[in-house]
Formats: C-alpha cells, sequence, structure tokens
C-alpha cells in the first residue's frame, strides 16, 4: 500500500510497482483502484442499531479508535429532527473539538448533522437495514463537508415490531 501520492507521475509508479510486486508473487490478471486521501479533520462515528422494541437507533460518537477508548456516544431513536440532530452530536464530551476548542478551527457540524438526519430517513425508508456504521466519518472545516471513509451495512429480514409489553420468545 502506498500513501501521500502527490501528482500522477508518482500515481502511476506506484501503481507500476504494485503491479511488479503482484507478478512476482504469481498473482496475474489483478487490477485495483487509486482513491484520493482522506483529507485531514475529525473523525466521528454515525451508525444505526435496532432495538426490538424501539426500532431503529441511531448513534453519534468520536470516531475512529476513539469510540472505544472513550466510549462517549449519544443515541436517538427515530424518527429524527433537526434538533435531535443537534443534541446528538452537542451532547457529546468530544463536541468541543468539532465547535472550535481552545481556539481551534469549526468543523462542519451542519453537514454532519445532515448525515445523521440521512441515515436516520434512510433506515426508516429501508426496514432491512439492521445495521450500519459510518465510521470514520471525517468532518472537515467549516463549509467543507465530510468525507465518509468507511462504510458497513448488514442488512435483515425487516421482521415486524412487537405489540408494546409482548415479551421475546
Amino acid at each position: 500500500m502506498r500513501l501521500d501520492l502527490q501528482g500522477k507521475d508518482q500515481a502511476k509508479q506506484a501503481a507500476e510497482e504494485m503491479l511488479k510486486r503482484l507478478e512476482s508473487a504469481g498473482i496475474k490478471g489483478v487490477s485495483f483502484i487509486l482513491q484520493p486521501m482522506a483529507p485531514p479533520g475529525i473523525e466521528m462515528l454515525v451508525g444505526v442499531t435496532h432495538d426490538l422494541v424501539f426500532g431503529p437507533i441511531v448513534v453519534c460518537s468520536a470516531g475512529g479508535v476513539l469510540v472505544e477508548l472513550l466510549k462517549d456516544v449519544s443515541v436517538r431513536i427515530t424518527p429524527l429532527t433537526g434538533r435531535d440532530a443537534k443534541e446528538i452530536i452537542q451532547s457529546l464530551k468530544t463536541y468541543p473539538l468539532l465547535s472550535g476548542y481552545r481556539g481551534g478551527p469549526r468543523y462542519d457540524i451542519e453537514t454532519l448533522e445532515n448525515v445523521i438526519l440521512q441515515v436516520g430517513a434512510l433506515v426508516e425508508d429501508i426496514h432491512e437495514i439492521d445495521e450500519l456504521d459510518l465510521n470514520p466519518v471525517i468532518v472537515l472545516p467549516q463549509g467543507e463537508g465530510v468525507a465518509i471513509v468507511d462504510a458497513r451495512i448488514r442488512v435483515a429480514e425487516a421482521l415486524p415490531p412487537l405489540p408494546f409489553g409482548a415479551k421475546k420468545r
């Protein structure tokens, strides 16, 4: 793997080197893609899980390895409103990093809110989405949006919700 290639010449050279290494290992007829590096920003996680009683639950937290380290997660039940999206982000201990902590840059919180709302709408419309994990969602400086680096979706048969108060079998 080669990272942070600058310009077409470096990309072409890296591709040629990769093909040579693969061929010397006996691997032929392989293709691969070069993709741009994700820009620097604040890593966040946006995801969905399902609860048998409440249905889809949207989660937001610091992303990357910080989600496991800090365990700073905020959740909301769908359907979501704009107010929910704001609160899910602002309730995080890591929120100050997004809003210009200690004179740092302000990041594109509004676009992150929009991602949260779109994920909530998606799972409301497509009931077969059992889990969804966008991690990391790199929040870029104000006005520059976000970059979703990795996405994982698990689908399953959509089951009708249990009646309120019913016990699981």
